[in-house]
């Protein structure tokens, strides 16, 4: 191993990054600390190698199962430095993780403290601006883990939260959720899916014909990392994207991230370490004259210092025009005026983003000062105030059937299916039969021999898919991850899209 690769891990595991808190022989511990200092370095195909090795070495369950997921994140790391992202990054702020999210260019008190009506679990801010119609919220769902949650306003009453879909449900946690600012592309973080470790962010579109959210995309290297990445947005305006990640930050901090917008960036195949460094660092441009007045503006009265910072702005725009066309002439006392110009106009500049940061601008409300942060750089960020109280009213869900977990479980005493359209959680296909001890507990539980004689075992009866999708996670839970809906038609199995268009007509 070469010396700069061997120092990079030694101050890595001094760090502490590990998988934490699993009781490990010290042979599988030593491996598994440098596997995870070779992945938050980026050696990714070294960390799949070492994750491997300690694989082998593996004295029970639940830590081979988290090796082999390790292994996976270092494998997908691997694939998407094949298909990597080489964004323009604009800005990059540091907050505390208590309050980035009031620095980001969104509506005003629009982010509630949690618990809240919404979400009964701390940790995790609601974002719901007032006057929205729809509310798509991350919150605890039966099993106890976050998920991704809708809820429509109707003539009086906020109809009872579902689930955004099962492709966007998983064991982990799914956590700001976001829409861009056509609607049609959602935006969320999560640490369960296909990811590179911690939180990746990923992105669902909505289908206008199924009237489903698509199933989520990885945003790819180098928006996610090994570390946690997470709160992206688009400006409404198309320029940026913004997102958050503690890469290179202690625990109770992040950066926020400013990068010409997403969407339109090519990829390509990144070989070199070092240029995978470079990318994942995301490191300003720096570009000369390129301040977003826009976001600075957004959110604030207009005043007479504000107006004047805009345009010292413009001024100093225009001087470094001039002072770069007239680098190359003969005559240096113009180019020397124009620099002596420039200063000024930056003094000033200078004088007055103090002048913000020390007294403050008052926000809509007057109530409260607005800080402002890196006035002096390519872009600015303003900090929003917190919402008020959620105060709504939703509506009881109604459910069309359940699932039951007991000590043991419990085969249907009917195996007969109702007429009509019905759900149930399939969560085992095998080839021989099982006994009631390998339910985890769970029942009714309905056991059906298919064309190819396979055994395949069936809980619960729901007459609508939300419901079905709002069980799934506890029947994940009892120990089968792979879990899934399926839909049956007068007792014959349909497609669970099919089933959900003719639910919808009903």
């Amino acid at each position: 191993m070469r010396r700069g690769l061997a120092c990079i891990l030694l101050s890595l595991v001094a760090a502490g990054f590990s998988l934490r808190g699993q009781d490990m022989p010290p042979r599988v511990r030593h491996l598994v600390d440098q596997a995870d200092s070779l992945l938050r370095a980026y050696y990714f195909e070294e960390a799949q190698d070492v994750y491997s090795q300690a694989s082998e070495f593996a004295e029970d369950e639940s830590t081979l199962t988290l090796l082999m997921k390790r292994t996976q994140q270092a494998m997908n790391a691997s694939n998407m430095a094949d298909f990597c992202a080489d964004p323009n990054v604009v800005e990059r702020q540091r907050f505390s993780r208590r309050d980035f999210f009031q620095y980001y260019p969104l509506k005003s008190q629009s982010w509630h403290a949690s618990p809240n009506p919404l979400d009964s679990l701390e940790g995790y801010p609601t974002y719901y601006p007032r006057g929205d119609k729809s509310i798509i919220f991350s919150a605890a769902d039966f099993a106890g883990t976050r998920s991704l949650f809708i809820t429509h306003m109707t003539d009086t009453l906020w109809t009872a939260p579902r689930l955004l879909g099962e492709s966007l449900t998983t064991m982990g946690n799914e956590i700001f959720p976001m829409l861009s600012p056509d609607g049609k592309t959602l935006y969320f973080a999560s640490d369960e899916l296909y990811g590179m470790g911690g939180y990746d962010l990923y992105s669902s579109t909505w289908d206008p014909v199924t009237k489903t959210w698509q199933d989520p995309v990885n945003m790819g290297f180098p928006f996610n990392s090994p570390a946690d990445d997470f709160l992206l947005m688009d400006t409404e305006d198309g320029k940026y994207t913004i997102f958050a990640s503690n890469r290179d930050c202690s625990k109770d901090s992040v950066y926020v991230y400013v990068v010409d917008y997403a969407g339109s960036r090519e990829r390509k195949v990144v070989s070199s370490h070092e240029e995978i460094l470079r990318i994942a660092s995301l490191r300003p441009a720096q570009e000369l004259g390129r301040l977003d007045h826009d976001s600075f503006s957004a959110g604030f009265e207009e005043s007479a210092n504000s107006r004047l910072y805009m345009q010292k702005s413009n001024e100093e725009r225009a001087l470094r025009d001039s002072v770069a066309k007239h680098q190359n002439d003969e005559s240096r006392q113009r180019l020397e005026e124009l620099q002596r110009q420039l200063q000024d106009v930056q003094l000033e500049k200078q004088l007055l983003s103090d002048a913000f940061l020390k007294e403050g601008m008052a926000s809509a409300s007057g109530s409260q000062d607005k800080e402002v942060v890196g006035a002096g750089g390519s872009y600015t960020f303003s900090k929003n105030l917190m919402g008020p109280r959620i105060r709504i009213k939703m509506a009881r869900a109604r459910r069309s059937g359940t699932i039951n977990i007991g000590k043991i479980g419990r085969m249907a005493q009917d195996m007969t299916l109702p007429e009509g359209l019905v759900y149930q959680i399939q969560f085992a296909s095998t080839l021989k039969r099982l006994s009631i001890e390998d339910f985890g507990g769970l029942w009714p539980v309905y056991d059906r021999i298919t064309a190819k004689l396979q055994r395949v075992y069936t809980v619960g009866m729901f007459r609508k898919y939300d419901d079905a999708v709002m069980e799934l996670n506890l029947v994940r839970k009892q120990g089968f991850p792979e879990a899934t809906v399926v839909a049956w038609k007068d007792g014959r199995q349909i497609p669970v899209q099919q089933a959900r268009q003719e639910e919808n007509k009903q």
